[in-house]
């Protein structure tokens, strides 16, 4: 797990990804989508980095960029 103290280089945002929905790919958008958290919001009470968020905005499930698929998706669900 990444912790808050161990990030060099802090940044206002964090990125996160998405797969596209049923939705979109019917109409052509299906490709993966980014969207930006505020860096503070992307980590817990104790420090430690969200890789699995909800987003509040749409809905959607993302997974954190720094972290690979495989592991992210097996982790808790939070909410951004």
């Amino acid at each position: 797990m990444i912790h808050k103290s161990q990030i060099i280089n802090k940044t206002y945002v964090l990125e996160y990804w998405r797969k596209p929905t049923k939705s979109e790919i019917q109409f052509g958008y299906g490709v993966i989508h980014y969207k930006d958290f505020n860096f503070d919001n992307c980590f817990d009470e104790n420090g430690f980095l969200k890789e699995k968020v909800k987003s509040t905005y749409d809905n959607l499930i993302y997974y954190c960029t720094s972290v690979e698929y495989s592991k992210a998706r097996i982790a808790s669900l939070n909410i951004i």
